[in-house]
């Protein structure tokens, strides 16, 4: 038989428990252990951090909210908005002249406005660079080159921020073929023309009756000089034209019915140059873009200057007095011929289109209206009206100095619908 003897545990001997208490004697000490001291601190640390996880996620839920509040007070809040139709302070009537050269560009562009107080008429340069809404920035020249019957018209419109009554689209030969035997023309300035041996004067300075094809040369081509020079020049067979139109109404009727727009006003508009006894012509106040190493001409003109000098020559004309809200217009959707008729819809209201392009992605199901800045709260709620759909977004972190509003076309505006 083995020796079996029981274990003693002498009285008062500490025995360590896996829990980290001590126990004496088989009572509790009331002082923690040091490994117990290391895993209450680590569950308390733990325990902050859940709780400050818990506060975050609940302050960010509530700035979700916030924000999704504000939106709907920003769409629902009740506004006045823009009149349908923005009326002139005073009567008048406008047209706008295109004339092309055989490649399809417009090489002479002629704003024609008549109120009670005369007659007015801007030059642009051919190569004035601006938005063509619906096809971004180029030329005012290339206007006439996408298929779109209004688009010089929207591109003056926008640019000038302007009614526009009528316009009329007419090659420079077609032009010179209504003149009949032709038209008088007092150049101010020559035409000069290279040639293999240099330079040489094709048309001097001086009142001449000009031939139907040399009033086409003077519209269509340059010379050695600038395209200020030029629309000297083509100023000069402007004044000769209307003149003509003074002593031959007909040739009125025959351009009324290239009209595009409203043919009473363009006529009314068109008469009334002709009858004016003196005509105010001048060319836009453009700039001149210096790029070095380009051999392209090309001018500016800036959204300050623009409405300076509407306010001071087509007043009568003018969508509003006040400063255009700077909108860019973005293709959300995809489809080809979206941006074009929301921007013609928001420029009769007032807007100014600085920008057209396509969107991050083509998958918006609903239009976006993001203003740009507090501050232009109201103007995207107008927008809005304008439009008849869109929600209204405020960028209120990070916005634009570039432009007041963005506007990202939804699939709930269908192409070719203002």
């Amino acid at each position: 038989m083995g020796d079996h003897r029981k274990l003693r545990r002498a009285r008062g001997l500490a025995m360590r428990f896996g829990g980290g208490r001590r126990r004496k004697s088989g009572l509790l000490e009331d002082q923690a252990s040091p490994r117990e001291l290391n895993r209450a601190a680590r569950r308390a640390v733990r325990g902050d951090a859940r709780r400050r996880i818990l506060l975050a996620s609940l302050g960010a839920v509530a700035l979700i909210a916030a924000a999704v509040v504000v939106s709907l007070i920003l769409v629902s809040r009740p506004t006045a908005g823009p009149p349908d139709e923005v009326t002139p302070t005073a009567s008048g009537a406008s047209v706008l002249v295109a004339v092309t050269n055989d490649s399809g560009r417009a090489v002479s562009v002629a704003l024609i406005g008549v109120d009670p107080d005369g007659a007015r008429i801007a030059l642009f340069p051919p190569g004035l660079l601006t938005v063509l809404p619906g096809f971004g920035d180029r030329e005012i020249s290339d206007s006439t080159r996408f298929g779109a019957p209004d688009l010089p018209e929207l591109t003056v419109s926008n640019l000038l921020g302007v009614r526009l009554d009528g316009s009329v689209q007419i090659t420079a030969r077609d032009l010179g073929g209504l003149l009949g035997s032709g038209v008088t023309v007092d150049l101010t300035s020559p035409l000069v023309v290279k040639v293999d041996s240099g330079e040489i004067v094709a048309m001097d300075v001086g009142s001449v009756l000009r031939s139907p094809q040399e009033v086409e040369r003077i519209l269509t081509e340059q010379g050695t000089g600038t395209q200020l020079e030029w629309l000297d020049r083509q100023g000069s067979v402007w004044r000769g034209i209307l003149g003509q139109m003074a002593s031959n109404p007909a040739l009125v009727d025959q351009l009324v019915g290239r009209v595009l727009g409203d043919p009473a006003l363009a006529r009314q508009a068109l008469l009334g140059a002709a009858e004016a006894k003196e005509p105010r012509l001048t060319a836009v106040p453009v700039e001149r873009i210096e790029r070095a190493g380009g051999d392209s001409e090309l001018y500016q003109i800036s959204g300050d200057t623009a409405a300076a000098f509407t306010s001071e020559r087509f007043a009568f004309l003018q969508f509003t007095a006040k400063t255009r809200p700077r909108v860019e217009v973005l293709n959300g959707n995809g489809r080809i011929g979206t941006t074009r008729p929301v921007a013609a819809a928001l420029i009769r209201h007032g807007f100014r289109i600085v920008r057209t392009d396509n969107a991050d992605k083509s998958t918006y199901a609903e239009t976006r209206i993001i203003a740009q800045g507090r501050e232009h709260q109201q103007a995207a709620l107008d927008a809005r009206k304008v439009l008849g759909r869109g929600e209204v977004v405020v960028e209120v972190r990070q916005p634009s100095g570039v432009v007041d509003l963005t506007i990202i076309v939804g699939q709930d505006i269908p192409a070719q619908e203002a």
